[in-house]
């Protein structure tokens, strides 16, 4: 009988060994997969964190850009003020009919300098960076 039970005590034995060694190993395997998913998820931080960096950078630029678009305007409309009033001032009927020669130059003139400051003010490329000479 002692023989009997110590086969089968050395029985479970070999049976709790093999399955302490599948558990452990199964252990093992959960834990280079956990370690695989980290790393994924720290990249996909890093990544979400740099776009989120560009994001911001991007927003800064864009309300510089609309601060440069708001200070422009104002200058703008202190000079449609300024024209305003100074066109209510002027009899340009009168002007006409003494020099309208002069008038028409000074027409010209004004509506030359109108259209450059348009095509600058619509200049899709107006807030580019200069590029940099390496």
């Amino acid at each position: 009988m002692g023989f009997k039970l110590s086969l089968i005590l050395g029985g479970l034995l070999a049976v709790s060994v093999a399955g302490s060694a599948w558990y452990i190993d199964r252990q093992a395997d959960t834990i280079s997969t956990l370690k695989g998913n980290q790393i994924i998820l720290e990249t996909q931080i890093q990544e979400q964190n740099e776009a989120i960096e560009r994001h911001l950078k991007q927003a800064k630029q864009q309300q510089e850009q609309m601060n440069t678009l708001a200070a422009e305007n104002r200058k703008a409309m202190e000079n449609v003020n300024k024209l305003r009033k100074t066109f209510s001032n002027l009899d340009l009927d009168e002007s006409a009919l003494a020099n309208p020669e002069d008038l028409q130059r000074r027409i010209n003139r004004g509506s030359e300098r109108v259209m450059q400051e348009l095509e600058k003010l619509s200049d899709p490329n107006q807030f580019d960076e200069a590029p940099s000479s390496s």
